[in-house]
């Protein structure tokens, strides 16, 4: 699944709308998660150490959800109750995991430990159907391996759902145990012939082989960790992750100083504009306080990208470089500078230093100020008091274009913003 770039407020300044990147999380399985919902239903259950989380990972579980193999996966990282692994705290892996699917209701996460991730799910055991997600090696070399001892051992154990004994509560044994798996689905991982299983691991059978890429989370950290390109092994999201918190031993840069500044421009820029949002007819006066703080605005932003250039994630993280961009977007009234801001977003989107679904933005509110047609479709108007998209340059490739730079089809961003501000057809032309 695509991840479309989010609505967050519904921004606009005389004819200009747009939406910004949205922080929230992945559905999280919790106390306030009705697990009711789960009932009758396919739950694709994936333990991994996902640290981090990289491409590879992502097809597996796009591509279960899309062959409808699954109705929901459950992504389970594995605990920090191996202390021996020497992985990343469980709430960074969450926070990596959650980045890619804040906007997909069908993935869950959770902060439950084994046991009481077992606890829980013994309310609707006999209610749900649970498939396990592994990878071709954990077949060959732990279920069916060449050790005949420890395969039998890893047989009675394996996703069966037993009772988990105490010293088990907190560790990857204990995940690997707490659920028990009435089926598997199988990433292959390179050039591996399973035919011979016969579609069945011992007892449990096959539902399904996904050919995934070969990446490996190890892979990832060596890469980092030898200061190789390891961009195009994860989701930019994640990448913004590791930058911003020097994982992995990437030297970071990060300024949490100047973060912080650019998000309280941005939320005092969203406080005047959302104050109107709900006026018809917004007065001289309430227009004019949004002019103030863009011109005050205007002058610092001048002065960080003189002293830094576009500031991207390594300095001030996926928020503060998402919040650099927008308030760009609001600079309408000095076009020369929106002009010199894209140039500098074009060089940091090539640096892997910021979106290029911001540099889409960006593109089409600056061909707007110049009145041409936009690119991607991102700027809507206000026309007769409704919304109108405003023109674009090759409206039938226009969900090619989008798709080229990861934005969602214009129907679904459509849909995105009649259910984000509670519109209907009638709102639209």
């Amino acid at each position: 699944m695509r991840n479309c770039f989010s609505v967050f407020a519904f921004l606009f300044f005389g004819v200009g709308m747009l939406f910004f990147p949205n922080f929230l999380k992945a559905s999280i399985l919790d106390e306030n998660f009705d697990l009711e919902n789960l009932k009758g239903k396919k739950l694709g259950y994936y333990i991994g150490s996902f640290d981090p989380i990289h491409l590879g990972h992502q097809h597996v579980i796009e591509t279960a959800l899309h062959e409808k193999y699954v109705d929901y996966i459950l992504i389970y990282p594995a605990p920090d109750g191996d202390s021996f692994k020497n992985r990343n705290e469980l709430s960074i892996r969450q926070k990596m995991i959650a980045s890619i699917y804040k906007d997909n209701p069908k993935v869950l996460i959770t902060y439950w430990l084994p046991k009481e991730l077992q606890d829980k799910f013994s309310l609707i055991v006999d209610d749900v159907k649970v498939i396990g997600i592994i990878g071709s090696d954990v077949i060959l070399e732990r279920l069916v391996g060449p050790d005949k001892v420890l395969s039998e051992k890893y047989q009675k154990v394996f996703m069966r759902g037993m009772p988990l004994p105490e010293k088990h509560y907190k560790d990857t044994v204990g995940g690997l145990m707490a659920l028990k798996a009435d089926a598997f689905i199988v990433a292959l991982l390179g050039d591996i012939d399973l035919t011979y299983l016969n579609g069945k691991i011992n007892d449990r059978f096959i539902r399904g082989f996904i050919q995934s890429k070969e990446i490996s989370s190890t892979r990832v950290r060596n890469a980092i960790n030898e200061q190789r390109a390891f961009e195009e092994f994860l989701a930019f999201e994640v990448q913004a992750i590791i930058k911003q918190e020097g994982l992995y031993g990437f030297s970071s840069n990060f300024n949490i100083k100047l973060q912080k500044e650019l998000l309280d421009m941005f939320n005092k820029d969203q406080e005047a504009r959302m104050s109107i949002v709900s006026i018809k007819n917004p007065s001289e006066e309430e227009w004019k306080v949004i002019a103030e703080i863009d011109t005050k605005n205007s002058q610092r932003l001048k002065e960080i990208v003189n002293q830094y250039g576009w500031p991207g994630v390594s300095l001030v993280g996926l928020e503060g470089t998402s919040a650099m961009w927008l308030l760009i977007q609001h600079q309408d009234n000095d076009l020369d500078f929106q002009k010199d801001c894209l140039e500098l977003l074009k060089v940091a989107v090539k640096a892997k230093e910021a979106s290029m679904q911001s540099f889409a933005y960006l593109v089409d509110r600056v061909n707007m100020n110049k009145k041409l047609p936009q690119v991607y479709g991102t700027q809507w108007i206000q026309e007769d008091g409704k919304f109108i998209m405003y023109s674009v340059e090759d409206i039938d490739n226009l969900d090619l274009h989008r798709i080229e730079v990861g934005l969602c089809s214009i129907s679904d961003y459509k849909e995105q913003i009649k259910e984000a501000y509670h519109l209907t057809d009638k709102d639209f032309k």
